[in-house]
């Protein structure tokens, strides 16, 4: 059975991956806490395999996030002009990151200079500090609002794209012509595994813009790629035949992965077989995830996935800021691992969820969680004493006596 012809208006089923993908990313950054690597803020409990296990979303979540991000703002140029989708970019995605940077970060680096460098001031005293000339010559930290920006600069592009009709024709018929069977599975995998080859071992994954080289050869390519696609109902039937084969090769891939992320040490071979392992299980999951969202998500606009789909920008905002304290205040506490971490995650999603649900109803705030405003509410239903008072006024005739047991004005 093909795939449902494309539309116009939202996919349900790209907004539940994106919610799936938000879930994991607060998994992920808790997990970050239990590694050996040094994150902004670690558990006392640290453990070795947790390196392996986050593998388990790590190559493919970001990457399934800018497809679905790409394919979103071409949805949404299918209503809107280029001039419209630039002003309706910005000003869901400035007033955040504007607002992110200068509130909700600061706390997370205070907490960080604090526990690691014995820091004594005030967070006010650590704000004016990183605010000042010399902070600022320094550079400002955005932490996880790096993803933000991305989709503010990936947005740009796009949508000096959309000047230019024909190279969108010309590219999303050439997508629709070449990725059919296999070759939807195997050509994104192959140019995912080069530039992971090639320009990850030099430029690594640093989230700073101006010198993330591989990160915009992956993240704009699959951005771009979701872009293109949406549209195409042909590549979507092809998704969902693929899904079979796809969910299969994303299990062995990651498998694999792990295995030789535990054991192979620091041989280039194996890092070279880690690199490629990495973009096979990067979009083999990818292509799994589409395929099922597309067969069985596609009708799903349940009144859940409306509220969720309509959290996810203020719990990513705040879920970091969040987690960092939790951490800053019960790390040194020295919990059981069996109770700290599923604490640190209740924590987060519930301290996410309740900021949502606080700023969802504060018009004026609103735009700055990335949530448009409310606007004017519209005026209550009149009685129908009132309308029959509205009538008469209008027609300048007596009122008729309103039914029995009616509600009187």
């Amino acid at each position: 059975m093909a795939a449902a012809p494309t539309s116009n208006s939202r996919r349900a089923d790209l907004d539940w991956l994106r919610i799936g993908a938000l879930g994991l990313l607060i998994l992920y950054h808790v997990g970050l806490a239990y590694t050996p690597w040094d994150w902004h803020l670690n558990s006392r409990h640290r453990f070795g395999f947790m390196e392996e296990l986050i593998l388990l979303s790590s190559p493919w979540r970001l990457t399934l996030l800018f497809l679905v991000s790409g394919a979103a703002l071409r949805l949404m140029s299918r209503k809107y002009d280029a001039k419209e989708v630039l002003k309706q970019r910005f000003a869901r995605l400035a007033p955040p990151l504007l607002f992110g940077t200068l509130i909700l970060v600061p706390p997370q680096g205070w907490a960080e200079t604090v526990a690691k460098d014995g820091y004594t001031g005030s967070v006010l005293d650590w704000w004016i500090g990183e605010f000042s000339l010399g902070g600022v010559a320094n550079g400002i930290p955005i932490n996880h609002l790096w993803f933000v920006l991305y989709i503010a600069v990936y947005s740009l592009v796009a949508v000096t794209l959309l000047a230019r009709p024909a190279w969108i024709e010309r590219a999303e018929a050439w997508l629709a012509r070449t990725l059919t069977g296999w070759k939807l599975l195997v050509l994104p995998i192959l140019y995912l595994a080069v530039v992971r080859q090639w320009l990850f071992p030099w430029f690594g994954l640093n989230n700073q813009i101006q010198h993330d080289w591989y990160n915009h050869a992956s993240s704009l390519g699959v951005f771009l790629f979701g872009f293109l696609i949406v549209g195409q109902a042909g590549v979507w039937a092809q998704l969902e035949r693929l899904r079979f084969v796809a969910l299969p090769l994303a299990l062995v891939s990651v498998a694999l992965l792990m295995t030789v992320h535990a054991f192979g040490g620091d041989y280039w071979a194996f890092g070279s077989l880690h690199h490629s392992l990495f973009a096979i299980n990067q979009w083999a999951t990818v292509c799994a995830a589409l395929g099922f969202a597309s067969r069985h998500l596609r009708g799903a606009d349940t009144a859940l996935k409306r509220y969720l789909n309509d959290a996810i920008f203020p719990v990513y905002m705040a879920h970091q800021t969040i987690l960092v304290l939790a951490l800053f205040v019960l790390a040194p506490v020295g919990l059981p691992v069996w109770l700290e971490a599923p604490l640190f995650i209740l924590i987060t999603f519930a301290g996410s969820l309740a900021i949502y649900e606080a700023v969802r109803r504060i018009d004026l705030i609103r735009p700055l969680w990335g949530l448009k405003p409310l606007g004017p509410k519209p005026p209550p239903e009149p009685t129908p004493a009132r309308l029959a008072l509205i009538t008469a006024i209008r027609n300048d005739t007596p009122p008729a006596s309103p039914p029995a047991g009616a509600q009187t004005a």
